[in-house]
């Protein structure tokens, strides 16, 4: 069941954004809220689960990416840093009042995320560049989380423009 808990987590947290709550998800896995705080007796628990997870999962689909040699590898893997550039918004943060520790962890594993895929992407670069390059894709799914838009278009362009 922790397990259940934590995935639907994940996505109910990528789908609804702001509009997660432990009240949606007991509804979604039709349990009590009560059976959820018996495994995670407080948010912050729940949230590093989240967290711990989805850093866990997104690191093993990004060796899946790189050992699978596909020639939409790059949109791959951007696509994956994406996603978890959407989990480290401070908006949700913010809004769940997550402590420190969560929010340190979380851009500790985005950060670590980000060196794999970026060694793939651009492993014959310079530290300086790759970290131009970050500041680029970085800034460009935060605009496009912004604006609430499909990101195939956008990481289409940025995997020609590299």
């Amino acid at each position: 069941m922790r397990d259940q808990i934590i995935y639907a987590s994940i996505l109910s947290l990528q789908c609804e954004g702001l509009k997660f709550s432990v009240d949606s998800l007991a509804k979604k896995l039709k349990i009590s809220k009560k059976t959820i705080y018996k495994y995670f007796p407080n948010k912050e628990q729940l949230a590093l689960a989240i967290y711990e997870r989805y850093y866990l999962d997104a690191g093993k689909q990004v060796q899946a990416i790189l050992n699978a040699h596909e020639k939409d590898r790059n949109s791959k893997l951007l696509h994956l840093y994406y996603e978890s550039m959407k989990m480290i918004r401070s908006e949700i943060f913010n809004k769940y009042q997550l402590n420190e520790v969560v929010l340190s962890y979380a851009k500790q594993q985005n950060a670590a995320l980000w060196a794999i895929i970026s060694d793939a992407l651009y492993h014959a670069e310079s530290e300086k560049t790759k970290q131009a390059l970050e500041i680029i894709i970085s800034g460009a799914f935060e605009k496009l989380y912004d604006l609430q838009d499909d990101p195939d278009a956008v990481i289409e362009r940025l995997v020609m423009l590299l």
